[in-house]
């Protein structure tokens, strides 16, 4: 069955329209079909033998003004789960990340931050069409041979039956959540002060809505009553560990970037 697998055979999954095989191979630093397959084929054949587990979370598509899982793979790491959230580079996630980190130092050292931070953050151009994305994301999961438990938010492409043999096949469970509909004018969020111990009335709703549509999610993964987990939520937001955790990663891509740019530079004075 090993010998099966391949991008072909992930593709199969997926009604098709155009998509640019190449492309997907570029972002995962792989350079032929052949080099993917095997690398399937061993992340497979190891997975039931790893120390390590990564969750991930891949969200397919974001809507304007709504937070729903932005700051979800933050709240995973303050509760010490590696995870990986990858999702479209559209602008609501710009407009909010900006105000905690370096965007530009995402792309520099992935595996660092998985090790340092407990999480990664990979941001796909919106060069790639929703096939492309879907695609990518769930390849560069099953690659990973860390990978255990693997979120899908909003249209995942892939059908119940789908969804089942790729479970099976790949011992990676898969979960499903349709996007929460509640939306806010983030243009009037104070996100510096969103965290804070002290919050307004107005940041107050937001922070309970972002506990309340992630509750669900944390119930399933740390096997929580639902209640208890929104209420763990609203902890990690009052009692700033999830501030924390922003400031320090703020720091962490402060440094990634500015260590890259000196880096540049040196080699440009040789």
């Amino acid at each position: 069955m090993l010998r099966s697998l391949s991008f072909q055979f992930i593709l199969d999954f997926f009604e098709l329209t155009q998509i640019d095989s190449t492309k997907i191979l570029q972002r995962l630093g792989i350079e032929s079909f052949d080099e993917f397959d095997v690398i399937l084929q061993q992340s497979l054949a190891s997975r039931s033998a790893q120390q390590s587990s990564h969750d991930y979370i891949i969200q397919s598509s974001t809507l304007e003004n709504s937070l729903s899982y932005l700051f979800t793979p933050f709240i995973h790491a303050v509760l010490n789960r590696d995870t990986v959230y990858i999702a479209p580079r559209q602008n609501i996630v710009e407009q909010v990340y900006a105000h905690y980190f370096r965007l530009d130092a995402l792309e520099l050292e992935n595996q660092q931050s998985i090790t340092d931070m407990n999480l990664c953050l990979d941001l796909v151009p919106t060069e790639f069409n929703v096939a492309e994305f879907n695609i990518y994301a769930l390849a560069k999961a099953l690659l990973d041979p860390a990978c255990q438990h693997l979120t899908m938010i909003g249209d995942s492409g892939l059908d119940p039956v789908s969804k089942q043999q790729l479970e099976s096949l790949f011992q990676v469970q898969i979960s499903e959540i349709v996007l929460n509909q509640k939306q806010f004018n983030v243009s009037e969020i104070d996100f510096k002060k969103l965290f804070w111990k002290r919050k307004t009335p107005e940041l107050a709703q937001v922070c309970q809505s972002i506990a309340q549509e992630n509750a669900a999610l944390v119930s399933r993964q740390f096997h929580m009553k639902l209640d208890d987990a929104e209420h763990l939520i609203d902890d990690l937001m009052y009692s700033e560990h999830l501030f924390e955790k922003l400031s320090v990663f703020g720091e962490f891509t402060e440094t990634i970037f500015k260590n890259s740019l000196q880096s540049k530079i040196v080699l440009n004075r040789n």
